[in-house]
């Protein structure tokens, strides 16, 4: 090792542990009670294998990261490095009516509720969360998970690409988790999808850097429908 690769591998050193940690299935926010809209979808489409789930990743859960979750959590991040709180309100209003399906909204709410709580508790002396709960707790924002992930990102030090990616393979992973229950697919056909997704991950990345807040969004009316049906259906298995 040269000495002029010292100071980036202790970097990377400092916030990996960290980062694996918030980013595991066990990092309790209850996502595992949500399929965030995929069960009515995958019933509506009729979904029934691996490559049904490759395919919702090629067309929906890939692009909607590319222009609309990822590109925020780069706004909500960039606002709060500058300590722009009042435009990171105004962000996390614009997340909140872009999930216009009840189901999806207060999941999102319930999510980043749960990985605030445990972030105060792991980070207790971070001014960075406090300022944030308290926002919450005044009601000036809904306290949406994207907005808290990015301000967790920020609070760890990770870099940029490295939390978009750490934020896609999330999303990607609950979809693969609701799967094996709605899908009835095995570990490893899941593992094959995930594995398909993870594969374009870092081009949805890069699209996503290439965003602006102008033109920022992901239109999907069928999805949405479906998603909006959840409520009144006659039998589920997750929440929303």
């Amino acid at each position: 090792m040269t000495e002029s690769n010292k100071p980036e591998q202790d970097t990377f050193a400092a916030w990996v542990p960290a980062l694996l940690q918030v980013s595991d299935p066990l990092f309790p926010t209850g996502g595992y009670a949500h399929s965030m809209g995929l069960e009515q979808w995958a019933a509506s489409c009729g979904f029934t294998s691996g490559k049904d789930l490759e395919h919702f990743f090629k067309t929906h859960a890939g692009p909607a990261l590319a222009r609309l979750e990822l590109p925020y959590l780069r706004f909500v991040r960039e606002a709060v490095v500058s300590e722009q709180w009042p435009e990171l309100y105004e962000l996390d209003a614009e997340i909140d009516a872009w999930k216009w399906a009840i189901e999806i909204r207060e999941a999102s709410v319930s999510q980043g509720r749960g990985r605030l709580r445990l972030l105060k508790k792991l980070w207790p002396d971070s001014e960075l969360i406090a300022t944030y709960a308290a926002a919450f707790t005044a009601g000036d924002v809904r306290g949406h998970h994207l907005v808290t992930s990015a301000i967790q990102f920020e609070l760890l030090g990770v870099p940029t690409n490295a939390a978009l990616m750490a934020y896609g393979y999330q999303s990607l992973a609950n979809f693969v988790s609701a799967s094996i229950k709605l899908l009835r697919i095995s570990p490893e056909a899941a593992q094959a999808a995930l594995h398909d997704g993870l594969d374009q991950l870092p081009a949805w990345v890069a699209d996503s850097m290439q965003v602006d807040r102008a033109s920022a969004g992901w239109f999907a009316p069928a999805f949405d429908i479906q998603s909006a049906r959840h409520a009144t259906a006659f039998s589920r298995l997750f929440i929303s």
